[in-house]
Protein backbone atom coordinates (compact mmCIF):
# COMPACT_ATOMS: atom_id res chain seq x y z
CA UNK A 1 0.00 0.00 0.00
CA UNK A 2 1.45 3.35 -1.05
CA UNK A 3 1.98 6.02 1.63
CA UNK A 4 -0.93 8.43 2.08
CA UNK A 5 1.09 11.46 0.96
CA UNK A 6 1.73 9.85 -2.43
CA UNK A 7 -2.00 9.53 -3.06
CA UNK A 8 -2.60 13.20 -2.35
CA UNK A 9 0.47 14.25 -4.32
CA UNK A 10 -0.78 12.43 -7.43
CA UNK A 11 -4.35 13.74 -7.03
CA UNK A 12 -3.05 17.32 -6.69
CA UNK A 13 -0.69 16.86 -9.64
CA UNK A 14 -3.48 15.59 -11.90
CA UNK A 15 -5.80 18.43 -10.81
CA UNK A 16 -3.11 20.99 -11.70
CA UNK A 17 -2.48 19.18 -14.99
CA UNK A 18 -6.18 19.41 -15.92
CA UNK A 19 -6.35 23.11 -15.03
CA UNK A 20 -3.20 23.83 -17.05
CA UNK A 21 -4.56 21.94 -20.07
CA UNK A 22 -7.81 23.93 -19.95
CA UNK A 23 -6.05 27.31 -19.81
CA UNK A 24 -3.66 26.18 -22.58
CA UNK A 25 -0.75 28.42 -21.54
CA UNK A 26 1.89 25.68 -21.63
CA UNK A 27 2.32 23.10 -24.39
CA UNK A 28 0.64 19.79 -23.47
CA UNK A 29 3.75 17.65 -24.00
CA UNK A 30 5.69 19.87 -21.56
CA UNK A 31 2.92 19.51 -18.96
CA UNK A 32 2.83 15.72 -19.25
CA UNK A 33 6.60 15.26 -19.30
CA UNK A 34 6.96 17.70 -16.39
CA UNK A 35 4.40 15.72 -14.38
CA UNK A 36 6.28 12.48 -15.05
CA UNK A 37 9.55 14.12 -13.98
CA UNK A 38 8.00 15.17 -10.67
CA UNK A 39 6.74 11.62 -10.07
CA UNK A 40 10.20 10.23 -10.79
CA UNK A 41 11.87 12.87 -8.63
CA UNK A 42 9.66 12.07 -5.63
CA UNK A 43 10.16 8.33 -6.05
CA UNK A 44 6.45 7.69 -6.64
CA UNK A 45 7.20 6.36 -10.14
CA UNK A 46 10.06 4.02 -11.00
CA UNK A 47 11.99 4.20 -14.31
CA UNK A 48 10.75 0.71 -15.23
CA UNK A 49 7.10 1.85 -15.11
CA UNK A 50 7.94 4.77 -17.40
CA UNK A 51 9.81 2.56 -19.90
CA UNK A 52 6.95 0.04 -19.96
CA UNK A 53 4.49 2.85 -20.68
CA UNK A 54 6.45 4.14 -23.67
CA UNK A 55 6.89 0.63 -25.07
CA UNK A 56 3.15 -0.13 -24.86
CA UNK A 57 1.97 -1.97 -27.98
CA UNK A 58 -1.18 0.14 -28.46
CA UNK A 59 0.80 3.40 -28.42
CA UNK A 60 3.31 2.12 -30.98
CA UNK A 61 0.38 0.91 -33.10
CA UNK A 62 -0.86 4.51 -33.35
CA UNK A 63 2.37 5.58 -35.04
CA UNK A 64 2.46 2.58 -37.37
CA UNK A 65 -1.05 3.52 -38.53
CA UNK A 66 0.07 7.13 -39.07
CA UNK A 67 3.01 5.91 -41.17
CA UNK A 68 0.80 3.64 -43.28
CA UNK A 69 -1.67 6.49 -43.84
CA UNK A 70 1.17 8.80 -44.90
CA UNK A 71 2.52 6.14 -47.26
CA UNK A 72 -0.90 5.77 -48.91
CA UNK A 73 -1.23 9.55 -49.29
CA UNK A 74 2.25 9.80 -50.76
CA UNK A 75 1.82 7.11 -53.40
CA UNK A 76 -1.83 7.15 -54.40
CA UNK A 77 -3.55 10.24 -55.78
CA UNK A 78 -6.75 9.91 -53.78
CA UNK A 79 -7.89 13.52 -54.32
CA UNK A 80 -7.90 13.07 -58.10
CA UNK A 81 -10.54 10.34 -57.83
CA UNK A 82 -12.86 12.22 -55.50
CA UNK A 83 -14.69 14.11 -58.26
CA UNK A 84 -16.07 10.77 -59.46
CA UNK A 85 -17.60 10.18 -56.04
CA UNK A 86 -19.04 13.56 -55.09
CA UNK A 87 -22.01 15.34 -56.58
CA UNK A 88 -21.41 17.92 -59.26
CA UNK A 89 -24.61 19.71 -58.29
CA UNK A 90 -24.76 22.83 -56.12
CA UNK A 91 -26.46 21.00 -53.27
CA UNK A 92 -24.66 21.14 -49.92
CA UNK A 93 -27.05 18.61 -48.32
CA UNK A 94 -26.14 15.88 -50.81
CA UNK A 95 -22.45 16.79 -50.65
CA UNK A 96 -22.40 16.66 -46.83
CA UNK A 97 -24.15 13.26 -46.89
CA UNK A 98 -21.56 11.90 -49.33
CA UNK A 99 -18.68 13.57 -47.49
CA UNK A 100 -19.61 12.28 -44.03
CA UNK A 101 -20.33 8.77 -45.34
CA UNK A 102 -16.96 8.54 -47.09
CA UNK A 103 -14.88 10.16 -44.32
CA UNK A 104 -16.53 8.04 -41.61
CA UNK A 105 -15.86 4.87 -43.57
CA UNK A 106 -12.21 5.69 -44.23
CA UNK A 107 -11.61 6.97 -40.68
CA UNK A 108 -12.64 3.59 -39.32
CA UNK A 109 -9.40 2.10 -40.64
CA UNK A 110 -7.06 5.05 -41.23
CA UNK A 111 -5.89 7.60 -38.68
CA UNK A 112 -8.55 10.32 -38.86
CA UNK A 113 -6.34 13.42 -38.47
CA UNK A 114 -4.45 12.87 -41.78
CA UNK A 115 -7.80 12.18 -43.46
CA UNK A 116 -9.09 15.64 -42.49
CA UNK A 117 -5.78 17.20 -43.61
CA UNK A 118 -6.14 15.41 -46.95
CA UNK A 119 -9.80 16.30 -47.49
CA UNK A 120 -9.62 19.93 -46.36
CA UNK A 121 -8.23 21.34 -49.65
CA UNK A 122 -10.74 19.34 -51.68
CA UNK A 123 -13.73 20.54 -49.64
CA UNK A 124 -12.54 24.15 -49.97
CA UNK A 125 -12.16 23.76 -53.76
CA UNK A 126 -15.63 22.19 -54.06
CA UNK A 127 -17.17 24.99 -51.99
CA UNK A 128 -15.55 27.63 -54.19
CA UNK A 129 -16.52 25.88 -57.42
CA UNK A 130 -20.15 25.44 -56.29
CA UNK A 131 -20.36 28.84 -54.55
CA UNK A 132 -21.21 27.21 -51.21
CA UNK A 133 -19.78 28.67 -48.00
CA UNK A 134 -17.09 26.33 -46.57
CA UNK A 135 -18.58 26.97 -43.12
CA UNK A 136 -21.48 24.72 -44.20
CA UNK A 137 -19.11 21.83 -44.92
CA UNK A 138 -16.04 21.79 -42.68
CA UNK A 139 -17.60 21.03 -39.29
CA UNK A 140 -19.34 17.99 -40.86
CA UNK A 141 -15.90 16.92 -42.17
CA UNK A 142 -14.39 17.01 -38.66
CA UNK A 143 -17.38 15.41 -36.95
CA UNK A 144 -17.48 12.57 -39.52
CA UNK A 145 -13.80 11.82 -38.82
CA UNK A 146 -14.61 11.67 -35.10
CA UNK A 147 -17.62 9.36 -35.40
CA UNK A 148 -15.98 7.18 -38.06
CA UNK A 149 -13.01 6.63 -35.80
CA UNK A 150 -15.35 4.91 -33.32
CA UNK A 151 -16.33 2.16 -35.77
CA UNK A 152 -13.16 0.18 -35.03
CA UNK A 153 -10.61 -0.14 -32.27
CA UNK A 154 -7.94 1.41 -34.55
CA UNK A 155 -9.96 4.29 -35.98
CA UNK A 156 -8.88 6.85 -33.39
CA UNK A 157 -5.98 7.14 -30.98
CA UNK A 158 -8.55 7.31 -28.14
CA UNK A 159 -9.51 3.67 -28.59
CA UNK A 160 -5.92 2.52 -28.93
CA UNK A 161 -4.81 4.45 -25.84
CA UNK A 162 -7.73 2.94 -23.91
CA UNK A 163 -6.60 -0.53 -24.94
CA UNK A 164 -3.12 0.40 -23.80
CA UNK A 165 -4.49 1.27 -20.36
CA UNK A 166 -6.52 -1.93 -20.21
CA UNK A 167 -3.50 -4.00 -21.24
CA UNK A 168 -1.32 -2.35 -18.59
CA UNK A 169 -3.99 -3.20 -16.00
CA UNK A 170 -3.79 -6.91 -16.92
CA UNK A 171 -7.33 -7.12 -18.32
CA UNK A 172 -8.74 -8.41 -21.62
CA UNK A 173 -8.47 -5.73 -24.30
CA UNK A 174 -11.40 -4.53 -26.39
CA UNK A 175 -11.74 -5.83 -29.97
CA UNK A 176 -13.21 -4.77 -33.31
CA UNK A 177 -16.47 -6.51 -32.41
CA UNK A 178 -16.97 -4.24 -29.41
CA UNK A 179 -16.94 -1.07 -31.50
CA UNK A 180 -18.44 -1.86 -34.90
CA UNK A 181 -22.19 -1.67 -34.15
CA UNK A 182 -22.23 1.38 -31.81
CA UNK A 183 -19.64 3.05 -34.08
CA UNK A 184 -21.85 2.54 -37.14
CA UNK A 185 -24.87 3.82 -35.23
CA UNK A 186 -23.24 7.10 -34.20
CA UNK A 187 -21.71 7.55 -37.68
CA UNK A 188 -25.02 7.05 -39.50
CA UNK A 189 -26.89 9.18 -36.95
CA UNK A 190 -24.32 11.95 -37.32
CA UNK A 191 -24.46 11.77 -41.12
CA UNK A 192 -28.26 12.15 -41.13
CA UNK A 193 -28.17 15.06 -38.69
CA UNK A 194 -25.33 16.94 -40.41
CA UNK A 195 -26.71 16.56 -43.94
CA UNK A 196 -30.17 17.84 -42.95
CA UNK A 197 -30.51 20.03 -39.88
CA UNK A 198 -26.76 20.65 -39.74
CA UNK A 199 -26.59 22.43 -43.09
CA UNK A 200 -29.43 24.69 -41.93
CA UNK A 201 -27.86 25.45 -38.50
CA UNK A 202 -24.29 26.06 -39.68
CA UNK A 203 -23.49 29.69 -40.55
CA UNK A 204 -22.84 31.21 -43.96
CA UNK A 205 -19.32 32.62 -43.71
CA UNK A 206 -16.58 33.43 -46.17
CA UNK A 207 -13.29 31.58 -46.20
CA UNK A 208 -10.58 33.92 -44.80
CA UNK A 209 -8.55 33.33 -47.97
CA UNK A 210 -11.44 34.58 -50.08
CA UNK A 211 -11.75 37.65 -47.85
CA UNK A 212 -8.08 38.43 -48.36
CA UNK A 213 -8.26 37.93 -52.13
CA UNK A 214 -11.35 40.13 -52.45
CA UNK A 215 -9.98 42.88 -50.18
CA UNK A 216 -6.29 42.57 -50.93
CA UNK A 217 -5.69 46.32 -50.94
CA UNK A 218 -6.64 46.38 -47.26
CA UNK A 219 -3.80 43.95 -46.61
CA UNK A 220 -1.15 45.05 -49.13
CA UNK A 221 -0.11 48.62 -49.96
CA UNK A 222 1.90 49.38 -53.08
CA UNK A 223 4.65 51.98 -53.25
CA UNK A 224 7.16 52.65 -56.03
CA UNK A 225 10.86 53.39 -55.99
CA UNK A 226 11.24 56.80 -57.67
CA UNK A 227 13.53 57.34 -60.66
CA UNK A 228 16.03 59.43 -58.63
CA UNK A 229 15.57 57.52 -55.39
CA UNK A 230 18.61 57.34 -53.07
CA UNK A 231 17.53 53.74 -52.40
CA UNK A 232 18.44 52.69 -55.95
CA UNK A 233 20.96 49.84 -55.71
CA UNK A 234 20.70 49.54 -51.92
CA UNK A 235 19.71 46.39 -50.05
CA UNK A 236 16.51 46.26 -48.01
CA UNK A 237 18.63 46.46 -44.86
CA UNK A 238 20.61 49.48 -46.09
CA UNK A 239 17.43 51.30 -47.13
CA UNK A 240 16.00 50.94 -43.61
CA UNK A 241 13.04 48.88 -44.80
CA UNK A 242 13.81 45.79 -42.72
CA UNK A 243 12.53 46.54 -39.20
CA UNK A 244 9.58 48.88 -39.60
CA UNK A 245 7.13 49.59 -36.81
CA UNK A 246 3.96 47.79 -37.94
CA UNK A 247 4.43 46.90 -41.60
CA UNK A 248 6.94 44.81 -43.52
CA UNK A 249 7.98 44.32 -47.12
CA UNK A 250 6.19 41.24 -48.46
CA UNK A 251 6.94 41.31 -52.21
CA UNK A 252 8.75 43.21 -54.91
CA UNK A 253 7.47 43.45 -58.48
CA UNK A 254 10.28 44.15 -60.95
CA UNK A 255 8.88 44.19 -64.46
CA UNK A 256 7.26 40.77 -64.84
CA UNK A 257 9.28 39.21 -62.03
CA UNK A 258 7.83 38.75 -58.52
CA UNK A 259 10.24 38.46 -55.60
CA UNK A 260 8.47 36.90 -52.57
CA UNK A 261 9.66 36.47 -48.99
CA UNK A 262 12.09 39.33 -49.52
CA UNK A 263 15.45 38.84 -47.77
CA UNK A 264 17.32 41.75 -46.09
CA UNK A 265 20.12 41.38 -48.68
CA UNK A 266 17.77 41.87 -51.63
CA UNK A 267 18.61 45.03 -53.61
CA UNK A 268 15.96 47.45 -54.86
CA UNK A 269 16.12 49.56 -57.99
CA UNK A 270 14.32 52.54 -59.49
CA UNK A 271 10.96 51.49 -60.88
CA UNK A 272 10.52 48.59 -58.46
CA UNK A 273 7.06 48.32 -56.97
CA UNK A 274 7.14 47.33 -53.30
CA UNK A 275 4.22 45.69 -51.53
CA UNK A 276 3.97 46.14 -47.77
CA UNK A 277 1.79 44.06 -45.45
CA UNK A 278 0.75 44.43 -41.82
CA UNK A 279 -1.20 47.37 -40.40
CA UNK A 280 -1.22 49.13 -43.73
CA UNK A 281 -2.86 52.25 -42.26
CA UNK A 282 0.60 53.02 -40.88
CA UNK A 283 2.21 52.91 -44.31
CA UNK A 284 2.75 56.68 -44.19
CA UNK A 285 5.66 56.16 -41.82
CA UNK A 286 7.78 54.89 -44.71
CA UNK A 287 6.70 57.56 -47.22
CA UNK A 288 9.00 60.52 -46.69
CA UNK A 289 9.37 63.64 -48.78
CA UNK A 290 12.99 62.89 -49.59
CA UNK A 291 12.86 59.15 -49.14
CA UNK A 292 12.55 58.21 -52.77
CA UNK A 293 9.36 56.17 -52.22
CA UNK A 294 5.90 57.21 -53.34
CA UNK A 295 2.45 55.71 -53.67
CA UNK A 296 2.05 54.15 -57.10
CA UNK A 297 0.08 56.28 -59.54
CA UNK A 298 -1.03 53.36 -61.68
CA UNK A 299 -4.06 51.16 -61.17
CA UNK A 300 -2.95 48.59 -63.74
CA UNK A 301 -1.61 46.15 -61.17
CA UNK A 302 -3.99 43.26 -60.76
CA UNK A 303 -3.44 41.75 -57.32
CA UNK A 304 -5.30 38.51 -57.87
CA UNK A 305 -3.50 37.80 -61.12
CA UNK A 306 0.04 38.52 -60.01
CA UNK A 307 0.38 37.76 -56.32
CA UNK A 308 0.27 34.13 -55.22
CA UNK A 309 -1.72 34.09 -51.97
CA UNK A 310 -1.57 30.75 -50.18
CA UNK A 311 -3.52 29.70 -47.09
CA UNK A 312 -1.75 27.71 -44.39
CA UNK A 313 -2.70 26.51 -40.92
CA UNK A 314 -0.82 25.92 -37.66
CA UNK A 315 -1.76 22.37 -36.59
CA UNK A 316 -2.07 21.04 -33.07
CA UNK A 317 1.32 20.07 -31.59
CA UNK A 318 3.18 22.20 -34.16
CA UNK A 319 6.59 23.48 -33.07
CA UNK A 320 5.47 26.91 -34.30
CA UNK A 321 2.90 27.19 -31.50
CA UNK A 322 4.01 29.76 -28.93
CA UNK A 323 6.62 31.30 -31.23
CA UNK A 324 6.51 34.55 -33.18
CA UNK A 325 7.19 34.65 -36.91
CA UNK A 326 10.56 36.25 -36.18
CA UNK A 327 11.54 33.65 -33.59
CA UNK A 328 10.67 30.82 -35.97
CA UNK A 329 12.65 32.45 -38.83
CA UNK A 330 9.47 31.90 -40.86
CA UNK A 331 10.50 33.66 -44.08
CA UNK A 332 13.74 31.78 -44.47
CA UNK A 333 12.39 28.39 -43.38
CA UNK A 334 9.32 28.41 -45.64
CA UNK A 335 10.24 30.95 -48.33
CA UNK A 336 7.00 32.82 -47.64
CA UNK A 337 5.84 36.09 -46.09
CA UNK A 338 2.69 36.43 -43.97
CA UNK A 339 0.19 38.93 -45.37
CA UNK A 340 -2.55 38.39 -42.79
CA UNK A 341 -3.19 36.29 -39.70
CA UNK A 342 -6.63 35.01 -38.71
CA UNK A 343 -7.52 33.52 -35.33
CA UNK A 344 -10.95 32.18 -34.34
CA UNK A 345 -12.49 33.76 -37.43
CA UNK A 346 -11.05 37.24 -36.82
CA UNK A 347 -8.15 39.03 -38.48
CA UNK A 348 -5.40 39.95 -36.01
CA UNK A 349 -3.88 43.39 -36.26
CA UNK A 350 -0.61 44.85 -35.10
CA UNK A 351 2.93 43.89 -35.94
CA UNK A 352 2.53 40.38 -37.35
CA UNK A 353 6.11 39.39 -36.65
CA UNK A 354 5.58 39.81 -32.90
CA UNK A 355 2.27 37.93 -32.52
CA UNK A 356 2.68 34.53 -30.85
CA UNK A 357 1.18 31.78 -32.98
CA UNK A 358 -1.49 29.42 -31.68
CA UNK A 359 -2.84 26.08 -32.89
CA UNK A 360 -5.59 26.69 -35.44
CA UNK A 361 -4.21 30.03 -36.66
CA UNK A 362 -4.69 30.68 -40.37
CA UNK A 363 -1.83 32.39 -42.20
CA UNK A 364 -2.28 34.17 -45.53
CA UNK A 365 1.08 33.97 -47.30
CA UNK A 366 2.80 35.29 -50.37
CA UNK A 367 4.72 32.17 -51.34
CA UNK A 368 8.09 31.94 -53.02
CA UNK A 369 9.21 29.24 -55.43
CA UNK A 370 10.56 27.00 -52.65
CA UNK A 371 7.50 27.21 -50.40
CA UNK A 372 5.74 24.05 -51.60
CA UNK A 373 8.89 21.97 -51.21
CA UNK A 374 9.78 23.45 -47.80
CA UNK A 375 6.33 23.02 -46.25
CA UNK A 376 6.22 19.37 -47.32
CA UNK A 377 9.33 18.58 -45.28
CA UNK A 378 7.78 18.98 -41.83
CA UNK A 379 4.43 18.76 -40.02
CA UNK A 380 4.57 22.18 -38.36
CA UNK A 381 2.51 23.88 -41.08
CA UNK A 382 -0.39 22.55 -43.16
CA UNK A 383 -0.69 24.23 -46.54
CA UNK A 384 -4.25 24.39 -47.85
CA UNK A 385 -4.77 24.39 -51.57
CA UNK A 386 -1.30 23.88 -52.99
CA UNK A 387 -0.90 21.20 -55.58
CA UNK A 388 -0.22 17.80 -54.11
CA UNK A 389 2.75 15.93 -55.56
CA UNK A 390 1.94 12.25 -55.45
CA UNK A 391 4.56 9.68 -56.30
CA UNK A 392 3.24 7.40 -59.02
CA UNK A 393 3.20 3.69 -58.27
CA UNK A 394 3.21 1.11 -61.02
CA UNK A 395 0.17 -1.10 -61.43
CA UNK A 396 2.26 -4.10 -60.34
CA UNK A 397 3.34 -2.34 -57.14
CA UNK A 398 -0.22 -1.30 -56.38
CA UNK A 399 -1.51 -4.85 -56.90
CA UNK A 400 1.20 -6.42 -54.76
CA UNK A 401 0.59 -3.89 -51.97
CA UNK A 402 -3.14 -4.59 -52.10
CA UNK A 403 -2.54 -8.36 -51.93
CA UNK A 404 -0.08 -8.02 -49.04
CA UNK A 405 -2.51 -5.81 -47.11
CA UNK A 406 -5.47 -8.12 -47.67
CA UNK A 407 -3.50 -11.25 -46.75
CA UNK A 408 -2.10 -9.90 -43.50
CA UNK A 409 -5.38 -8.29 -42.45
CA UNK A 410 -7.13 -11.60 -43.16
CA UNK A 411 -4.54 -13.42 -41.01
CA UNK A 412 -5.39 -11.03 -38.19
CA UNK A 413 -9.16 -11.45 -38.51
CA UNK A 414 -8.67 -15.24 -38.54
CA UNK A 415 -6.72 -14.93 -35.26
CA UNK A 416 -3.58 -16.34 -36.86
CA UNK A 417 -1.44 -13.20 -36.45
CA UNK A 418 -1.63 -10.34 -33.95
CA UNK A 419 -2.83 -7.04 -35.39
CA UNK A 420 0.51 -5.42 -34.55
CA UNK A 421 2.40 -7.97 -36.67
CA UNK A 422 0.00 -7.50 -39.59
CA UNK A 423 0.55 -3.73 -39.55
CA UNK A 424 4.33 -4.18 -39.41
CA UNK A 425 4.11 -6.41 -42.50
CA UNK A 426 2.05 -3.83 -44.43
CA UNK A 427 4.43 -1.01 -43.51
CA UNK A 428 7.35 -3.26 -44.43
CA UNK A 429 5.86 -3.74 -47.90
CA UNK A 430 5.85 0.04 -48.50
CA UNK A 431 9.44 0.27 -47.25
CA UNK A 432 10.53 -2.76 -49.27
CA UNK A 433 9.19 -1.33 -52.53
CA UNK A 434 10.92 1.99 -51.83
CA UNK A 435 7.57 3.78 -51.62
CA UNK A 436 8.28 5.00 -48.11
CA UNK A 437 11.71 5.88 -46.74
CA UNK A 438 13.47 6.29 -43.41
CA UNK A 439 13.24 10.06 -43.93
CA UNK A 440 9.48 9.72 -44.30
CA UNK A 441 9.37 7.78 -41.03
CA UNK A 442 11.23 10.60 -39.27
CA UNK A 443 9.02 13.29 -40.81
CA UNK A 444 5.76 11.61 -39.84
CA UNK A 445 6.88 10.73 -36.31
CA UNK A 446 5.28 13.24 -33.93
CA UNK A 447 7.59 13.30 -30.92
CA UNK A 448 5.27 15.57 -28.92
CA UNK A 449 2.36 13.17 -29.34
CA UNK A 450 4.58 10.23 -28.37
CA UNK A 451 5.64 12.04 -25.19
CA UNK A 452 2.02 12.85 -24.31
CA UNK A 453 0.76 9.29 -24.84
CA UNK A 454 3.56 7.55 -22.96
CA UNK A 455 3.48 10.06 -20.11
CA UNK A 456 -0.32 9.88 -19.83
CA UNK A 457 -0.17 6.09 -19.53
CA UNK A 458 2.49 6.30 -16.81
CA UNK A 459 0.61 8.98 -14.84
CA UNK A 460 -2.59 6.92 -15.04
CA UNK A 461 -0.82 3.88 -13.62
CA UNK A 462 0.43 5.96 -10.68
CA UNK A 463 -3.06 7.31 -10.12
CA UNK A 464 -4.20 3.71 -9.67
CA UNK A 465 -1.16 2.41 -7.78
CA UNK A 466 -1.21 5.14 -5.11
CA UNK A 467 -4.92 4.69 -4.37
CA UNK A 468 -5.90 8.11 -5.73
CA UNK A 469 -8.16 6.64 -8.39
CA UNK A 470 -9.91 4.44 -5.83
CA UNK A 471 -10.53 7.42 -3.56
CA UNK A 472 -12.10 9.39 -6.43
CA UNK A 473 -14.01 6.31 -7.62
CA UNK A 474 -15.48 5.71 -4.15
CA UNK A 475 -16.75 9.29 -4.10
CA UNK A 476 -18.17 8.97 -7.62
CA UNK A 477 -19.87 5.67 -6.77
CA UNK A 478 -21.66 7.27 -3.81
CA UNK A 479 -23.29 9.58 -6.35
CA UNK A 480 -23.73 7.18 -9.29
CA UNK A 481 -24.89 4.14 -7.30
CA UNK A 482 -27.97 6.01 -6.08
CA UNK A 483 -29.37 5.48 -9.56
CA UNK A 484 -28.19 1.87 -9.86
CA UNK A 485 -26.20 0.32 -12.71
CA UNK A 486 -27.71 2.70 -15.24
CA UNK A 487 -26.61 5.69 -13.17
CA UNK A 488 -23.06 4.33 -13.03
CA UNK A 489 -22.92 3.87 -16.82
CA UNK A 490 -24.34 7.34 -17.49
CA UNK A 491 -22.02 8.89 -14.90
CA UNK A 492 -18.90 7.46 -16.56
CA UNK A 493 -20.04 8.52 -20.03
CA UNK A 494 -20.93 12.11 -19.17
CA UNK A 495 -17.85 12.57 -16.99
CA UNK A 496 -15.75 11.79 -20.06
CA UNK A 497 -17.94 14.05 -22.23
CA UNK A 498 -17.42 16.93 -19.82
CA UNK A 499 -13.62 16.59 -19.76
CA UNK A 500 -13.25 16.15 -23.51
CA UNK A 501 -14.87 19.52 -24.27
CA UNK A 502 -11.96 21.34 -22.62
CA UNK A 503 -8.93 19.05 -23.02
CA UNK A 504 -7.98 16.65 -25.80
CA UNK A 505 -9.78 13.34 -25.92
CA UNK A 506 -6.55 11.50 -25.09
CA UNK A 507 -6.05 13.66 -22.01
CA UNK A 508 -9.70 13.20 -20.98
CA UNK A 509 -9.35 9.44 -21.32
CA UNK A 510 -6.09 9.43 -19.34
CA UNK A 511 -7.68 11.38 -16.48
CA UNK A 512 -10.93 9.40 -16.25
CA UNK A 513 -9.67 5.85 -16.94
CA UNK A 514 -8.11 5.17 -13.52
CA UNK A 515 -11.41 6.14 -11.87
CA UNK A 516 -13.37 3.89 -14.24
CA UNK A 517 -10.93 1.03 -13.62
CA UNK A 518 -11.66 1.20 -9.88
CA UNK A 519 -15.42 1.51 -10.45
CA UNK A 520 -15.29 -1.53 -12.78
CA UNK A 521 -14.12 -3.69 -9.86
CA UNK A 522 -17.34 -3.00 -7.95
CA UNK A 523 -20.09 -3.33 -10.59
CA UNK A 524 -22.17 -6.46 -11.13
CA UNK A 525 -22.32 -6.17 -14.93
CA UNK A 526 -19.65 -6.65 -17.62
CA UNK A 527 -16.98 -3.96 -17.03
CA UNK A 528 -16.48 -3.64 -20.79
CA UNK A 529 -19.69 -1.60 -20.79
CA UNK A 530 -17.92 1.03 -18.67
CA UNK A 531 -14.78 1.00 -20.81
CA UNK A 532 -16.84 1.45 -23.98
CA UNK A 533 -18.83 4.25 -22.32
CA UNK A 534 -15.51 5.90 -21.51
CA UNK A 535 -14.25 5.49 -25.10
CA UNK A 536 -17.40 6.93 -26.69
CA UNK A 537 -17.66 9.69 -24.08
CA UNK A 538 -14.04 10.78 -24.57
CA UNK A 539 -14.59 11.03 -28.34
CA UNK A 540 -17.77 13.09 -27.98
CA UNK A 541 -15.84 16.30 -28.74
CA UNK A 542 -18.47 18.32 -30.56
CA UNK A 543 -19.42 21.30 -28.40
CA UNK A 544 -16.09 23.18 -28.40
CA UNK A 545 -13.27 23.42 -30.96
CA UNK A 546 -10.63 22.51 -28.35
CA UNK A 547 -11.44 18.88 -27.61
CA UNK A 548 -10.08 17.35 -30.80
CA UNK A 549 -7.39 18.47 -33.21
CA UNK A 550 -9.56 18.05 -36.33
CA UNK A 551 -11.91 20.69 -34.87
CA UNK A 552 -8.95 23.05 -34.58
CA UNK A 553 -7.89 22.21 -38.13
CA UNK A 554 -11.19 23.36 -39.65
CA UNK A 555 -11.81 26.25 -37.22
CA UNK A 556 -9.85 28.86 -39.18
CA UNK A 557 -10.59 27.78 -42.80
CA UNK A 558 -14.32 27.73 -42.02
CA UNK A 559 -14.23 31.20 -40.48
CA UNK A 560 -16.05 29.75 -37.46
CA UNK A 561 -16.75 31.35 -34.10
CA UNK A 562 -16.94 29.49 -30.79
CA UNK A 563 -20.76 29.56 -30.68
CA UNK A 564 -20.98 27.83 -34.06
CA UNK A 565 -19.64 24.68 -32.41
CA UNK A 566 -22.09 25.05 -29.53
CA UNK A 567 -25.12 25.40 -31.85
CA UNK A 568 -24.38 22.31 -33.93
CA UNK A 569 -22.43 20.47 -31.21
CA UNK A 570 -25.33 20.27 -28.75
CA UNK A 571 -27.74 18.42 -31.09
CA UNK A 572 -24.82 16.31 -32.37
CA UNK A 573 -23.92 15.37 -28.78
CA UNK A 574 -27.56 14.51 -28.04
CA UNK A 575 -27.89 12.19 -31.07
CA UNK A 576 -24.47 10.62 -30.47
CA UNK A 577 -25.19 10.03 -26.76
CA UNK A 578 -28.64 8.51 -27.31
CA UNK A 579 -27.32 6.07 -29.93
CA UNK A 580 -24.11 5.07 -28.11
CA UNK A 581 -25.73 4.72 -24.68
CA UNK A 582 -28.83 3.08 -26.12
CA UNK A 583 -26.72 0.34 -27.68
CA UNK A 584 -24.64 -0.19 -24.53
CA UNK A 585 -27.77 -0.43 -22.37
CA UNK A 586 -29.32 -2.94 -24.81
CA UNK A 587 -26.12 -4.96 -25.35
CA UNK A 588 -25.16 -5.33 -21.69
CA UNK A 589 -28.73 -5.42 -20.34
CA UNK A 590 -28.16 -2.54 -17.93
CA UNK A 591 -31.28 -1.38 -16.12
Amino acid sequence: MAPEWQKWFVITLIALLVISLIFDRIKPHILFVGSVFLLLLTGIMTPSVLLQSFSNESIITIFILVWITAAINKNFNILKKLDHFFTKKQNPNIFVAQLTAMVSGVSAFVNNTPIVALMLPYVLRWSKRMNVAPSKLLIPLSYAALTGGMITVIGTSTNLVLNGFIESSGMQMLTFRDFIIPGLLVSIGGMLLLSTLGVFILPQRENPLQQVQENLKEYLVEVQVAAQSPFHGQTIQQAGLRNLQSVYLAEILRGEKIISAVSPDQKIFAGDRLFFAGDTKDIFEIIKEDGGLAFSKTDQYQFDADINIVEAMIPYNSNLVGKTLKESNFRQVYDAAVVALHRKGERLRGKLGEIRLMAGDILMLTAGSRFEQNVSQDNDLYSIGIKDHVKKTTSIQAKVLAVVSIVFLALYFLDILPFFVSLIAILGAFLGFGLFSSNDLKKEFNLNLFLILGSALAIGQMFIATGGAKWVADGAMQIFSIYGNLGTLLGVFFLAVLFTQFVTNTAALSIVYPVVFEIAKTVTFDPNALFLALAFGASCSFITPFGYQTNLMIYGPGGYKFMDFVRIGLPMTLVYSLLALGWLIFKFQII
